[in-house]
């Protein structure tokens, strides 16, 4: 919930909700950073809710949208920390905001029924899932002297990602490069009908956290 989850997105709650174009039929030269295309969808409605449940070390999480014009949706969450660990990541990120064990922050994101993207305050964008995605992929984006680099490692041809009580197809994403100090990596699921429906963030000490989201609101 990147959800920088959605969902970056994709979050450390804030980083993964927070993390986080006219892209070239699925060509891995483009980087990503165009502004998608398609409609706005009910995933990106104002009011609409996602859930991450039983994320280890936080609690009392709220993420929603909280406006959008056009296709644009800022998503705002907030979170109670108790991981020591995420908190000082937390502290971090220019974009959150930290007073004692409570973490909050909002983002802006592009979600239409392409795929869903980044956008930055200076207007730079940047891919997070294109739903037309090919396996090898890429997007990047050079921001605060660190290149977040995003790559589709797969593309499910069945049902084989258990979300929930059902097996649906998936888009792999990996993310890198973000210099989110004892962040190593993060990596997003994502579905042409739910959006990011699920993440790992993998540390640099080698531990690995594992998240699913879940929307109020679906693509339709």
């Amino acid at each position: 919930m990147n959800y920088k989850i959605l969902f970056t997105s994709i979050i450390l709650i804030g980083t993964l909700v927070f993390s986080a174009c006219n892209i070239l039929g699925g060509s891995s030269s483009s980087s990503g950073t165009d502004p998608i295309g398609g409609d706005p969808t009910p995933l990106g409605a104002v009011g609409n809710s996602f859930d991450i449940p039983a994320f280890p070390g936080t609690s009392d999480r709220v993420v929603e949208v909280i406006a959008r014009d056009g296709n644009i949706s800022t998503i705002q969450g907030s979170v109670t920390v108790s991981n020591p660990m995420i908190l000082e990541m937390a502290k971090s990120l220019p974009y959150l905001e930290v007073e004692g064990d409570k973490v909050s922050g909002s983002q802006d994101f592009r979600i239409t029924d392409k795929g869903i993207q980044n956008v930055y305050d200076d207007g730079k964008t940047l891919t997070l899932v294109n739903y037309d995605a090919k396996k090898g992929d890429t997007y990047s984006l050079k921001r605060d002297g660190h290149t977040i680099r995003r790559k589709v490692q797969e593309v499910s041809s069945e049902d084989d990602f258990m979300w929930g009580f059902m097996y649906i197809k998936v888009i792999e994403i990996e993310e890198t490069g973000s210099g989110i100090p004892g962040l190593s990596s993060v990596v997003y699921y994502a579905n042409h009908r739910f959006g990011i429906v699920g993440f790992d963030v993998h540390y640099e000490d080698g531990s690995t956290t594992y998240g699913y989201v879940y929307s109020d609101n679906n693509n339709r």
